[in-house]
C-alpha cells in the first residue's frame, strides 16, 4: 500500500502515469479530497513489482507529489 498525496490540479496527470506504468499490477486505487480540496490522497494497492518503476514515474512527471509510507498488505 502507499500513501501520494497531489495539489487537485495533477489528479488526471498522477492518474494517467499510475495506469500506464502498473497497468494491471495495480490492485486498487483510492481518491480522497484533504485540506479543502486543495489536495487529494491517492492510496494504492500495487503489485510488489511495479513499487520503484511507478515511484520514478511519479517524480519525472510531478515532482511535487508528496509520498507517504509505504507498508505490505497483510494476506487475507
Amino acid at each position: 500500500m502507499m500513501l501520494i498525496t497531489v495539489d487537485t490540479a495533477s489528479v488526471s496527470d498522477l492518474r494517467r502515469v499510475i495506469v500506464s506504468t502498473c497497468g494491471d499490477l495495480m490492485i486498487y486505487m483510492r481518491v480522497k479530497p484533504v485540506e479543502h480540496a486543495s489536495k487529494m490522497k491517492f492510496w494504492l494497492c500495487l503489485n510488489k513489482k511495479s513499487i520503484d518503476s511507478v515511484i520514478g514515474n511519479i517524480m519525472r512527471v510531478l515532482p511535487q507529489a508528496e509520498f507517504g509510507r509505504i507498508t505490505p498488505m497483510l494476506p487475507a
